[in-house]
């Protein structure tokens, strides 16, 4: 029987910039012992003519294209989900959007119920509505009966002046062109986030084992 908890860090990346920000949340899930990550992205849904069209930016996705295409028996399957997406017009992408309404069938039998949600984004701007996205974002996956696991600002340490992420979720401010690097504060809190929801995950199905009490997590309440 295998013991190991299954964390997914599934995303949707445009230019990069998501798909750089989900490495981290991974390095983060994985400083968690017997927690087993997969990072996977979400199918794009423009057609190939449209990157074609676009050397530079066709360059830049194949940087992340050897990262497999997640499947939604990837995201039922594991114990944990952290969800990334860059932020398009002040909300998150529709591919992430195309993705989650297909888990009507995962809805009704409940299958993603007491299950921990981490959330990630990076957009062009700072204010350019990262945290508009991430919150947006928690709206399904409460209705999936997931737990959103955020970033409290004092779990940033001690001497930490906030610079960087947000309450919601990790955040790379990479600019509209992309240029900007990722700074170490974002660093830091992506691989915070990962091993929050690592953790989480890791007491819902291994602290409850002999704890009747937990069973409200994913059964119906009587």
């Amino acid at each position: 029987m295998d013991n190991k908890v299954k964390i997914l860090v599934l995303f949707y990346s445009f230019t990069g910039s998501t798909a750089k920000l989900a490495k981290y949340v991974a390095e983060g899930a994985r400083e968690i012992d017997d927690v087993e990550v997969s990072v996977k992205q979400i199918p794009e849904l423009l057609p190939p003519e449209f990157f074609n069209s676009k050397p530079e930016l066709k360059k830049v996705r194949e940087s992340f294209a050897h990262i497999p295409i997640a499947t939604l028996e990837d995201m039922t399957s594991s114990d944990g989900v952290a969800f990334g997406t860059p932020v398009h017009f002040g909300s998150f992408a529709s591919q992430w959007k195309q993705f989650i309404d297909q888990l009507s069938p995962v809805f009704v039998k409940g299958t993603m119920v007491g299950k921990p949600a981490a959330l990630f984004a990076s957009s062009g701007s700072t204010h350019g509505g990262e945290e508009a996205a991430l919150i947006s974002m928690i709206i399904p996956l409460l209705n999936l009966g997931m737990i959103p696991i955020g970033v409290p600002y004092p779990i940033q340490g001690a001497g930490s002046d906030f610079d960087a992420g947000s309450p919601y979720g990790a955040v790379y401010v990479s600019g509209h062109k992309g240029d900007k690097a990722i700074t170490e504060g974002d660093i830091k809190i992506a691989r915070i986030l990962g091993k929050r929801l690592a953790a989480m995950a890791k007491i819902i199905r291994h602290g409850c084992d002999n704890l009747p009490q937990c069973s409200f997590l994913s059964a119906p309440y009587e």
